[in-house]
């Protein structure tokens, strides 16, 4: 039996917390300078695909990078296991005791977030695809 770690739980919650008021305030950010924004964009016609395409790389630096990130937490957590073959493994923080895996069934779980971190990465580099090429589209006529 792997014990919970005390107050993990409330560490938990309080990071989700954070976040979402991290999210909230860049959200309002972002609404309050979207005006600007566009102007900005819009000042010089000469200009404006270079600022468009800017602004689409910044978008998926924000968006892509999250999920990067995730799948490189998600490979490393895969690869302990896997190495381990425990599930989970030693020191791991969890919120609620676990019954420990050993041997195959805990090599499977590892693989399984390998696999998951494989499929994040194809999905940012899918995401980088689509907003290059958005950002490449030929002017209209």
């Amino acid at each position: 039996m792997h014990h919970a770690t005390p107050g993990a739980g409330r560490r938990i919650i309080f990071h989700v917390v954070l976040a979402a008021v991290v999210g909230v305030v860049v959200i309002a950010i972002f609404q309050a300078a979207q005006p600007a924004l566009l102007e900005w964009a819009a000042a010089d016609p000469q200009s404006t695909r270079a600022r468009a395409r800017l602004l689409i790389a910044l978008l998926a630096a924000i968006v892509i990078a999250p999920v990067v990130g995730m799948a490189m937490y998600l490979g490393r957590l895969g690869s302990r296991i896997v190495r381990e073959r425990r599930f989970p493994p030693e020191g791991l923080v969890l919120i609620r005791d676990v019954t420990v895996m050993r041997g195959p069934e805990a090599v499977r779980k590892g693989r399984v977030l390998q696999t998951a971190a494989v499929a994040l990465v194809v999905v940012s580099v899918l995401m980088a695809v689509a907003l290059w090429r958005l950002a490449t589209l030929p002017a209209p006529p």
